[in-house]
């Protein structure tokens, strides 16, 4: 049931799923908006982890000013020295806006970055000192059919975690870490100077909602620190579970004027395949987020 949010605007937030996400109406991100509008999205963005605001109509400058209200706006980190750019579909412009596309120009070069098909579950930025707290996706071009994006509770997992493990693993430290090149597990002999990478806590209080979060991805999330690799693996299998159980997800099926952002401290995204003569175009920017302790 869509709720009122303020009692001088008809800004309404309605759940999307029992346990993250909400869709907010009554709000134009064409427009400026005023403090009180800011603080009711900001206090349902806590609440919610991830908000939905259908039917926009917004430039790209407009996308940078409503996510200006959330934090510092972040630049895009180039891919470490030697990275095969347009293997791995980084974005020609290394700017605060990102396309993220398929789609190709008229000489075959990508116009945006990450590409086509699926992507594990992940966090953005985990991997560096400050990773990015906010992000902001933009549905511009949408296939008929894939290419969703799934949305995990990082707060459903730590709550559904056994006791025994939080108490154990309580002040513990993950390697977290990105190889451009790859959508899947990372290769752990992997030589870490040739990868972003970041050793971050396991668990996190988030700033905005005070909640306990379990900041772990399959796609990310290497091996929790000081204990063995064999074990490390063997624990984190059964974490990276909680997090993907499909009733700790919400699945966004995507219409042109979405526009989705998410709090990477509550949640991990996924992404789904499309059909390969589909395209798909969508158009990000994030806010950082300070170092975690």
């Amino acid at each position: 049931m869509a709720t009122q949010l303020s009692q001088n605007n008809n800004i309404t937030v309605t759940p999307l799923h029992p346990i993250i996400g909400a869709e907010i109406g009554g709000v134009d991100l064409s427009q400026e908006l005023d403090d009180a509008t800011v603080e009711a999205i900001r206090n349902a963005w806590h609440a919610h982890g991830i908000l939905l605001f259908r039917g926009q109509d917004i430039t790209g400058d407009e996308q940078l000013r409503f996510a200006s209200h959330f934090g510092e706006v972040a630049e895009r980190h180039k891919p470490k020295e030697g990275a095969n750019v347009a293997e791995v579909g980084a974005a020609p412009d290394w700017t605060n806006l990102m396309m993220v596309t398929d789609k190709k120009d008229e000489n075959g070069n990508p116009v945006g970055g990450l590409g086509h098909g699926e992507m594990w579950f992940h966090s953005d930025k985990c991997y560096h000192e400050r990773p990015h707290r906010a992000s902001f996706l933009y549905g511009i071009e949408i296939p008929a059919e894939g290419g969703h994006t799934k949305f995990a509770s990082l707060y459903g997992a730590y709550n559904n975690l056994r006791p025994e493990l939080k108490e154990r693993f309580a002040d513990a430290r993950v390697m977290q870490g990105y190889d451009y090149r790859n959508v899947e597990r990372l290769d752990l002999n992997i030589n870490l100077d040739n990868i972003f990478h970041f050793s971050q806590p396991l668990f996190v209080t988030n700033p905005g909602s005070k909640r306990k979060a379990l900041y772990v991805s399959r796609l990310n999330t290497m091996w929790i620190e000081g204990i063995d690799r064999d074990e490390s693996e063997e624990i984190l299998a059964e974490l990276f579970d909680l997090t993907e159980d499909p009733d700790n997800y919400y699945e966004h099926v995507w219409q042109p004027g979405d526009l989705m952002m998410w709090d990477n401290l509550a949640c991990l995204h996924a992404r789904t395949d499309w059909p390969q003569d589909q395209t798909r175009m969508l158009r990000r920017c994030t806010t950082l987020g300070e170092p975690l302790t």
